[in-house]
């Protein structure tokens, strides 16, 4: 009888010690992804440290810092689009053309050398001289006419400069020529590239600019105090600022320039930005920062281009309160990846990257913004310059490729 009882007890025992063990285990499959912040943050040094000593045989790490201290709050957001800031009339557009370039340029710039472009429809335009343009709007033939640019014949005058700002105010390009030729994006006229991971640089350079040599940090400095000040000639949205994406140094025949990709900033998590103009294979489907500053003297920027909206009214949709860390990020990809590919790991960033918006929103709002933790790597199978995203919600991954330069 007693030895009934006490193998009845072992089976109790037994049975107690497989319930905790099943409790447990659906705690720690229920524990992924439903973590503060605050947790993802303290946690975030941990993580990359063992990324570094090799947690994961498929993801190599590359030297590289990346922090996560600045970030104050997450959100699914959109930027609506202001449509009242463009202007009421077809003057008042050219009024603030000329602000924008009069704010670049300092006043060096002589504004009856500017062509308007009248839009007749959205693609449809006629050019007008500067100096003719009211005369031409008093004629009242231009009344139906749907939005103002301004741009330089053949985008040069015979000072080098060149002044785009187009339809609805995007595709500003204002430069001064001090590069010469060399157009900011040439992907084939880089000395070298420098990323920057949540706005930090990862090397420190001299650069040789015309007016002397300086460090990168300085006039990395002079830039990010020009756009994030009232010094920025273009508008920019509520609570938006700008960081760096990278640093490319540009060789002329005399002296370097340095080109900064620029990011917007949104409580200190950093938008997506990379190659718009990419083909094929490294087209981007969802839109993405691409905004440039160059400057060739430490002083004022020799070129700013391709900063499309930086206007509009963000809101923040849903705040994001569990969350999956980088560690479970680079976890899941490493599962995904299996045994048949290995990359090296080249950055590790939370970033708010661009849904696709459908047809009878994009005249209302310019972007539909999640947060994904951002995995750069390059695959050592082809060299392939490859980003991973990983949903910090539901950990879905996608991928896309961009240009990588030596």
């Amino acid at each position: 009888m007693k030895a009934k009882k006490l193998i009845f007890v072992m089976i109790a025992v037994l049975i107690g010690l497989l319930l905790i063990v099943q409790i447990r285990f659906q705690e720690k499959e229920i524990s992924r992804g439903q973590h503060s912040l605050q947790y993802v943050k303290e946690v975030f040094p941990t993580e990359m440290c063992e990324l570094k000593d090799g947690k994961y045989e498929n993801l190599l790490y590359s030297d590289f810092e990346s922090s996560m201290e600045n970030i104050e709050e997450i959100y699914n957001l959109e930027i609506l689009i202001d449509n009242t800031a463009e202007c009421g009339t077809l003057l008042d557009c050219l009024r603030i053309r000329e602000a924008i370039v009069n704010k670049f340029f300092q006043g060096s710039f002589d504004l009856s050398n500017l062509l308007v472009k009248i839009y007749i429809t959205e693609w449809d335009y006629v050019r007008i001289e500067h100096d003719d343009f009211e005369k031409e709007l008093s004629s009242g033939k231009y009344d139906n006419a749907v939005g103002l640019g301004t741009v330089i014949d053949n985008e040069m005058d015979e000072n080098g400069y060149i002044v785009q700002v187009g339809y609805n105010g995007l595709h500003t390009w204002l430069s001064k020529k001090g590069l010469g030729t060399i157009h900011p994006s040439a992907m084939g006229e880089f000395k070298m590239v420098i990323p920057y991971l949540m706005g930090d640089r990862q090397e420190e350079t001299k650069i040789h600019l015309k007016d002397g040599d300086t460090m990168l940090s300085e006039i990395e400095k002079t830039a990010l105090d020009y756009m994030n000040s009232d010094k920025f000639p273009l508008t920019k949205a509520n609570g938006i600022t700008f960081a760096i994406g990278e640093a490319r140094v540009i060789e002329t025949e005399s002296y370097e320039g340095i080109c900064f990709m620029t990011r917007r900033v949104y409580k200190g998590i950093p938008f997506e930005y990379g190659a718009n103009a990419s083909i094929g294979a490294y087209h981007d489907e969802l839109g993405h920062d691409g905004g440039e500053i160059s400057y060739v003297e430490g002083g004022s920027p020799d070129t700013m281009l391709g900063f499309f909206r930086t206007d509009g009214t963000v809101v923040e949709k849903k705040e994001i309160t569990e969350m999956i860390t980088a560690g479970e990020a680079l976890s899941l990809l490493s599962e995904q990846i299996g045994d048949n590919s290995v990359y090296e790991v080249h950055g590790v960033e939370l970033v708010y990257r661009n849904c696709e918006i459908s047809e009878d929103k994009v005249d209302t709002i310019s972007d539909i913004l999640e947060p994904k933790w951002k995995i750069i790597t390059i695959n050592q199978n082809d060299d392939k310059y490859t980003l991973f995203y990983v949903d910090v919600v539901t950990g879905e991954i996608t991928n896309r490729f961009e240009y990588y330069y030596e």
